[in-house]
């Protein structure tokens, strides 16, 4: 099976959406991940924010985040550039 990323002018994506669903309803093409999109500004919906209260809710969760500190992370990354790229830092 092959794969294929594409970038779809805005105005034809309706058009092209449409075949691309019939391909899918004949088993002859699987979507493999689909993001919805804020085709006003073009952005993932993913990353698009709608409310203040949304907002207030991902603050809140990124301040909950353990982050590390900075000789975990460097300890981390030589690791990591010793583990998959064989570079000693």
């Amino acid at each position: 099976m092959q794969t294929l990323n594409l970038k779809i002018d805005d105005s034809f994506f309706p058009h092209f959406k449409a075949m691309i669903d019939s391909f899918v309803n004949d088993h002859k093409v699987q979507i493999i991940e689909e993001d919805t999109y804020d085709f006003e500004n073009n952005y993932p919906q993913s990353v698009v924010v709608s409310s203040v209260e949304e907002v207030r809710r991902r603050v809140y969760e990124a301040e909950q985040e353990v982050g590390l500190s900075e000789a975990e992370y460097e300890e981390q990354m030589n690791r990591f550039f010793k583990d998959e790229l064989g570079i000693e830092r």
